[in-house]
């Protein structure tokens, strides 16, 4: 029994996910990592290549790429072999391109850049996948990629059966040997050597071959065999045995494995891009260009990587990630624009007597090269070192386009600077109302508002759920089609107190493909908002282990509270603690702040200043100087609280506070002396300060109860005598 297999270890089998050529699947809750796994049994091996096998896996545990899954463990037991993998939530891209789903050209080289990422990390560890196709790339909930399955590290040899299954992407080295052994009565279909620590055994041996029957061969041509299904689950379909079976090591030196990588994650690329599969034989394969219009970088690239000689295409993944990164180098217009801005300053004055008597075709030119340098000003906004100078060259170039505004806003979010993002959207409303009844417009004007509704929702101190909600509303108004729009829109709801709204919100997004953690964050919060604590903790638990960072975020959040409201602050403790790597880099201060709190709330006082201390290391921020600055006081370290106030009154000389704290810090100090030791003098001197301020700033009809309290002791103080 499997079971009995796993019985002490830290595996707990839950199901068998599948099974066929290359092994058995199976999923396991891993109960020190509090995560789900993937478990897979390898095929029979010899026992002298056992050790290699675990040598391999040793290597792959040492890979970190967000875009591979995390290699965890390698198991022998009783001759059986198995390998623990990290689990992938999301959907193979093979099943999107069956129901004919499209993508665009950004999207594409989006993935194309982190997959050469990940292929130039495994390669570097002289690894080799051997397998790249869409089937083997999950697109994640959070629209990134994963390159999945290293059967190829664990089983080698030539299996034509499952050469038989990439046949497209397989590399024409690769084909060359189903070509050669289709037809034949044997095949080398060999399970042996490492592709790390590769054997010099002749891969031909007839001891390593098996008999292909008629049956078999006839098994290799079908498309069904290609595209076999594991369950339902598209998550689970990543870890079909008999799809993801890799090719092994031919023990030879007629391929270059790396560079047949490159092929295959080329030929997957044209497959995505394109929407047309690509041929079995390389030399069928049309030009990426005859198929669609196309920038001449992604052509170029796509073309270098399925050039049927391996040694035309590039010559590592770290070139290829380079050329990517780098890819409208590769556009005409785009060295033609970078050599006329060089040459500038040289033959402007010659230029402007050119243009002068410039023909249609010449203005038409010139058009094209200003949309270049547009749509390039605007890329800087959002990934450049100066995105206001790249805003203002956009807007400077077409001020009645919405992109500049898009993508200013987006720069201002990604940075987690919420409140400037919310400032520049709510200064520009009036610029950017144009563009709402335009059509091509409108999906960027959806955004906007969807940024900005996230901005009140995610508000520092006080969110504010009101304005989120209609913004959020005008957001679904322009773009009907995105299913997060709706979950943040019913979420918003549900926190404003609509509950009824929410729910059917809830009810109409199923339609739109919401996946099942939105579902679970949506219900999570649905449950909060209708005061059902411990219910929200059960479906936000889920969400925990999203593959999106942010949703992860918003459930710990949530929990967070839920479990304050219930009185389980050393639950809080534990989810914010273990969340602190699994949320994006902008809310881990935020989460650590909370963490803080918790500790002062069940009296760990050490553990709440050395949070706020490391809090306290960038850009002065009041709050967080306050709360150590109490925390100080209460410890009783008079020396730090002091030098800390003295330091806020430096960077904060216009907030009462400041004063307001330094009185009660004189006040408590001199309550531990002796009555004929004591001197108020300074506690008042602050205190006049702080009134003075006070009565400057705050509201009519607004109080400090801290304030109040202070006026009550210097009260007393002044009925003793202790002060005039």
């Amino acid at each position: 029994m499997l079971e009995d297999t796993f019985k002490n270890t830290a595996y707990r089998i839950e199901s068998e996910l599948g099974s066929g050529g290359g092994g058995v699947v199976y999923k396991a809750w891993h109960t020190r990592l509090q995560k789900y796994v993937v478990i897979k049994e390898l095929k029979s091996s010899s026992a002298a290549n056992i050790e290699a096998q675990r040598n391999e896996v040793d290597a792959l545990k040492n890979v970190k790429s967000a875009y591979l899954p995390q290699v965890i463990d390698f198991i022998s037991e009783g001759g059986r072999v198995f390998t623990v993998m990290e689990f992938v939530e999301g959907e193979s891209l093979d099943k999107a391109l069956e129901r004919g789903q499209k993508f665009s050209q950004p999207q594409v080289v989006k993935w194309f850049l982190q997959l050469a990422s990940a292929l130039s990390v495994i390669h570097k560890k002289n690894i080799c996948h051997r397998d790249i196709k869409p089937a083997n790339i999950m697109l994640l909930p959070n629209g990134d990629v994963c390159l999945i399955d290293f059967n190829a590290a664990l089983i080698n040899g030539n299996d034509v059966r499952l050469i038989s299954r990439s046949l497209g992407y397989a590399s024409p080295e690769q084909y060359d040997i189903y070509e050669h052994y289709k037809n034949k009565r044997s095949a080398p279909i060999v399970y042996g050597s490492s592709s790390v620590m590769a054997e010099t055994s002749n891969t031909f041996d007839g001891d390593k071959t098996e008999l292909l029957t008629d049956s078999d061969k006839t098994e290799l041509l079908k498309d069904s065999e290609k595209t076999e299904l594991l369950s339902d689950s598209a998550a689970l379909q990543a870890y079909d045995t008999e799809k993801t079976e890799l090719v092994p090591t031919v023990t030879d030196d007629r391929i270059d494995w790396k560079r047949s990588d490159i092929y295959s994650l080329g030929a997957a690329m044209y497959h995505l891009l394109t929407g047309v599969k690509p041929p079995q034989k390389a030399s069928e394969l049309k030009p990426v260009s005859k198929l669609g219009h196309y920038s001449e970088g992604i052509v170029s690239i796509i073309t270098q990587c399925t050039e049927i000689d391996p040694e035309k295409r590039f010559p590592s993944a770290q070139q290829l990630y380079n050329a990517l990164a780098d890819i409208r180098k590769l556009d005409t217009r785009w060295r033609v624009a970078r050599l006329k801005m060089i040459a500038a300053g040289v033959i402007l004055p010659l230029s402007f007597a050119l243009f002068a008597g410039t023909t249609v075709f010449g203005y038409s030119t010139m058009a094209q090269e200003k949309e270049e340098r547009y749509y390039s000003a605007v890329y800087e906004i959002v990934n450049g070192s100066d995105p206001q100078s790249s805003y203002n060259a956009a807007l400077s170039m077409f001020w009645d386009r919405i992109d500049p505004y898009r993508a200013m806003t987006e720069r201002l979010w990604n940075d987690g600077d919420i409140e400037a993002c919310r400032e520049y959207i709510t200064e520009n409303l009036g610029n950017i109302a144009e563009f709402q009844t335009v059509p091509e417009a409108q999906i960027d004007y959806g955004g906007i508002y969807y940024i900005l509704g996230n901005t009140y929702y995610n508000n520092p101190g006080e969110p504010d759920y009101e304005s989120a909600k209609s913004a959020f509303e005008i957001a679904v108004k322009y773009v009907k089609d995105e299913p997060i729009y709706y979950r943040d829109y019913a979420v918003s709801l549900a926190r404003a107190g609509d509950i009824n709204g929410a729910e059917d919100i809830i009810s109409k997004v199923g339609s739109l493909g919401l996946d099942s953690e939105s579902l679970d964050l949506l219900n999570g919060e649905l449950s909060f908002a209708k005061r059902d604590y411990e219910q929200s903790v059960e479906y936000l638990v889920k969400v925990t282990v999203s593959g999106d960072e942010y949703m992860r975020y918003r459930a710990y959040h949530t929990m967070d509270e839920a479990y304050r409201l219930l009185g389980q602050t050393e639950k809080s403790i534990e989810i914010l603690t273990d969340c602190l790597d699994k949320i994006p880099l902008n809310r881990v201060d935020e989460m650590k702040e909370r963490l803080a709190d918790s500790y002062a709330s069940v009296e760990d006082y050490d553990s709440a200043i050395k949070l706020f201390e490391e809090l306290n290391t960038g850009v002065p921020q009041f709050h967080i100087m306050q709360d150590l600055a109490i925390l100080y006081q209460y410890t009783e370290q008079y020396e730090k609280t002091e030098a800390l106030l003295e330091d806020m009154a430096e960077q904060f000389p216009d907030n009462y506070r400041v004063p307001m704290r330094q009185a009660y810090l004189e006040a408590d100090k001199q309550s531990k002396l002796e009555n004929d030791s004591r001197d108020y003098a300074l506690t008042k001197m602050y205190y006049d300060s702080a009134a003075e301020l006070y009565n400057k700033t705050v509201k009519p009809g607004e109080v400090d109860p801290e304030m109040q309290q202070l006026e009550l002791i210097i009260g007393q103080l002044k009925e003793n005598n202790w002060i005039d």
